[in-house]
This record gives structure tokens, C-alpha cells and sequence, in this order.
């Protein structure tokens, strides 16, 4: 098995959701593989269900805005990434697809500065950002630019 063949994932998570029908992890890597296989309405759909019966997932209620930033249901995204933020104010990796989606809504001030908590929390989208074409309009942006630059050491 390749590390993303994403078949052999989706019949790992339902062989494990047959043995445990509310295995937390299976469920959303079984959508998670539905998803990646080119199916973001039935990841989505899934997802929704999942977040139903375990509504404090926020690594789900990730998952799921980042699918419906693929399906371009960008409003959508904005109130699932609102709603996880809600449920878990720390978990300041749900800023990446918060900034996207703020950008597609035409936010992108705000966009920027989730974009800036979220590469606080993890300076490895730094680069993500850099090469992700959602925030390829912000290029001339000088906050924007800011914050792709590499720390500064310190004295």
C-alpha cells in the first residue's frame, strides 16, 4: 500500500467501522478517503453526519471545511471553521481554511489575519500559503508578504 492510496484507506476505515460502529477515527478517515478520492459531496454529506453524533470533532469540522472549499461552498466553510473555533478556541490549525475562506468571501483583512494565528501556531504554512493559489491575489500585499518572510533571529 502506497501511504495515500486512498482506496486501501477507505476499506481500512470501513472494515474498522464494522467492528466498531462509533470508531471516532475510522469515520473521519473514511471520509476523509471518500473525499480524496474526488467525491466532496459524499465527503461532505458524510462529514455532516459525523459531526452530528460527535459535535465536538473539530478535527472533522476541519475536514469538512476544507471540503466544502473544494466545492466551492465558501460561506458554508466560513460558519464550519466559526463553529469549531467556537468549540475549541485553541485549535488555531482551523485558521488556514478560515483565511481561505475569508478570502473566496471577500474578507481579506480578516483572511490575513487568521492566516498570520494560523502560521503562529504552525510556521509550516508559511510555506503552504506561499504556494497555495487562494492567496496568490494577496501577492502585492505588504501584511500578506509579512508574513510569508522567515522569522527573524534573535540577538
Amino acid at each position: 500500500m502506497g501511504v495515500w492510496d486512498w482506496k486501501v484507506i477507505e476499506k481500512q476505515a470501513n472494515a474498522a467501522l464494522a467492528k466498531k460502529a462509533d470508531d471516532v477515527n475510522a469515520s473521519r478517515r473514511q471520509a476523509h478517503a471518500v473525499g480524496m478520492q474526488g467525491n466532496a459531496s459524499q465527503a461532505i454529506q458524510m462529514l455532516e453526519k459525523h459531526i452530528y453524533q460527535q459535535p465536538k470533532d473539530v478535527k472533522a469540522m476541519d475536514m469538512l471545511a476544507a471540503f466544502q472549499l473544494i466545492a466551492g461552498r465558501n460561506e458554508d466553510a466560513l460558519a464550519t471553521c466559526d463553529k469549531a473555533l467556537k468549540t475549541d478556541a485553541n485549535a488555531k490549525y482551523i485558521r488556514y481554511n478560515r483565511a481561505i475562506a475569508c478570502l473566496r468571501s471577500g474578507k481579506a483583512e480578516e483572511g490575513i489575519r487568521d492566516l498570520g494565528t494560523a502560521i503562529e501556531a504552525n510556521a509550516e504554512y508559511r510555506e503552504t500559503a506561499a504556494e497555495d493559489a487562494d492567496f496568490a491575489p494577496l501577492a502585492a500585499n505588504s501584511r500578506f508578504k509579512a508574513l510569508l518572510e522567515p522569522p527573524k533571529k534573535q540577538a
